[in-house]
């Protein structure tokens, strides 16, 4: 789960060139402008990620004009992404508060989801495909019917969230060679074949295909663009071809759409760019996912580099986030970086492309 709200330590106070109210401060790798004075090197404080947006309460009504959402902004010729806070907004405690410690939900913070992320409110078809009388045994239950979050969602892989660099600046230290992707700016969706036993010995079994946007499983077939894709790429034979002998297999990927993020790649109708393949054995790695991607008429997000190696600071992975789109006349919105075993993985999502958009 996402950390919007958490506690941090400040690392460096930054003076602004012409400015003596105001300096920035850095946490983690962050940058944010704050009032001179407020804070100390140091000091704990209670940083808000972008994205998020603030509950209407009296100590942020300051932000009631923003509509109580932090985004990223341009001051005094300098970018400020986030927010903070004194840990004097938090309720008293007597053992005080940790580093790290998540006080997302303490707050009241929550994601901000633009009109992308509007989800299919669809529940389970109602229509049965089980005798009633077998439905009332646990066992049986157990035995046939999916193994999904109370949304739906397949609990066997993880939602679509990867972690910004900002957030783990120490992964500096690791010089091995990353796969770099472009970061596609569309709405993450997730496909899924499960294969399912059958409760008659002299059955083969049977496959259970699921849909999900970023966050449920949309079950009826809609006109969104996840069935759309899954449609045009004939997904559920993909993942047929995919599955082999395991229980499941998965693909995630960005699906961008004309009504999409204001359509930055200019499509005409619905598009898929997969950047995960998944087995129950782990995520497969990215030059193996493309291939067999490829070879099953799907595509894959663009590869930028393969041989990336970490710098030491993260301005220059920032900067190095920022450039022209492979998919259309656009600023790409960052870079996905992934181990090149498809193990570990993290976002840098370029400053200049946030401010553009007004994100």
């Amino acid at each position: 789960m996402r950390k919007l709200a958490s506690i941090k330590t400040v690392s460096g106070i930054v003076p602004i060139e012409g400015r003596d109210r105001i300096v920035l401060a850095l946490i983690d790798g962050w940058s944010v402008i704050v009032k001179k004075d407020e804070f100390e090197i140091g000091d704990k404080c209670v940083y808000i990620e972008i994205d998020s947006v603030l509950p209407e309460k009296p100590e942020f009504e300051f932000l009631r004009n923003k509509n109580f959402r932090i985004k990223t902004m341009k001051m005094a010729g300098v970018i400020s992404q986030g927010i903070c806070f004194p840990l004097g907004i938090l309720p008293p405690r007597k053992d005080g508060y940790a580093v790290d410690e998540d006080v997302t939900d303490l707050i009241g913070v929550r994601q901000y989801e633009g009109s992308m992320d509007i989800e299919s409110k669809t529940t389970p078809r109602s229509k049965k495909k089980y005798p009633s009388f077998l439905l009332r045994f646990s066992w049986f239950r157990k035995l046939v019917l999916p193994k999904t979050k109370p949304d739906g969602f397949p609990a066997f892989i993880s939602k679509t969230d990867e972690i910004r660099i900002q957030n783990i600046p120490f992964i500096l230290e690791d010089k091995r060679e990353w796969i770099a992707t472009e970061k596609v700016d569309g709405q993450s969706g997730s496909f899924c074949l499960v294969r399912r036993k059958s409760f008659f010995p002299f059955c083969k079994g049977r496959f259970e295909y699921i849909v999900c946007s970023r966050n449920l499983r949309i079950w009826e077939k809609d006109n969104s663009p996840y069935w759309f894709v899954s449609d045009k790429y004939n997904i559920e034979a993909v993942l047929k071809n995919l599955i082999g002998d395991n229980p499941w297999v998965a693909i995630q990927g960005e699906c961008i759409a004309p009504k999409v993020q204001g359509n930055k790649y200019r499509v005409t109708e619905p598009d898929l760019y997969v950047f995960n393949l998944i087995y129950p054995s782990g995520r497969m790695d990215s030059l193996s996912a493309k291939d067999l991607c490829n070879r099953n008429g799907l595509k894959f997000v663009p590869i930028v580099a393969t041989d990336y190696i970490l710098p030491d600071t993260v301005n220059v992975v920032l900067d190095y986030a920022h450039g022209q789109s492979q998919l259309g006349d656009t600023l790409r919105e960052g870079i996905v970086f992934r181990s090149k075993d498809g193990i570990h993985s993290f976002k840098a999502v370029d400053p200049l492309f946030l401010l553009k958009y007004d994100e």
